[in-house]
């Protein structure tokens, strides 16, 4: 009899999570429709270089990158106005509807240079101090709950992003990416961008 209880208690929990994040994902479409798309496209999977494709990407992230942009702690005027009326539970609705969405992979022409990116995202390069990009995005570059994914971003968004923290003009995330990206060349960062593209 108790077990009949918890089954039915668990499946009432269950049908309450699945309104939930109906009703999310609704809302997180309406928004992404009203508000994103024009640069990130419909699904966050953006044909633009200059944009980041956020399909996929992970949604603790999203979150902290919409908050750092209504605070202005990260640059970006066309940002900014798109999350500037944004409550929290608009900015976590549009992050769970884009991080529901299927990412893609992006296609890379230069073999040698992706494999010089290949190297440094899997080995680093110990002898300067400059670490695997692996160990915190992960083998596949899918990222955490708290860091981006970065697999199949657009090289150039990838390259401006690495430049941004190297000239220490991009500093909401500078804990580790300033130091990792003044370590590396232009041309290693290319190198990593079209790597990137291609996971």
């Amino acid at each position: 009899m108790r077990s009949l209880a918890l089954a039915a208690v668990l499946c009432l929990q269950g049908a309450a999570w699945g309104a939930d994040e109906a009703a999310l994902m609704q809302r997180g479409e309406e928004l992404v429709m009203g508000r994103c798309f024009l640069c990130h496209g419909a699904t966050g999977d953006s044909s633009s270089p200059l944009y980041p494709k956020l399909a996929g990407q992970n949604i603790e992230y999203m979150r902290k990158q919409l908050r750092n942009f209504k605070r202005g702690e990260r640059e970006s005027s066309d940002m900014r106005k798109v999350v500037a009326e944004l409550d929290e539970n608009e900015m976590q609705a549009a992050a769970f509807f884009l991080s529901r969405q299927q990412p893609s992979r992006g296609n890379s022409a230069y073999a040698e240079m992706r494999a010089v990116g290949e190297k440094l995202f899997a080995q680093g390069d110990p002898a300067r101090g400059l670490k695997p990009c692996r160990e915190c995005h992960g083998d596949n570059g899918a990222g955490s709950a708290t860091l981006p994914r970065i697999a199949g971003q657009h090289t150039l968004y990838v390259e401006t992003q690495l430049t941004l923290f190297e000239e220490r003009k991009r500093t909401n995330d500078n804990a580790q990416m300033q130091d990792i990206a003044k370590r590396l060349t232009t041309d290693e960062i290319r190198a990593l961008a079209e790597y990137l593209r291609s996971l």
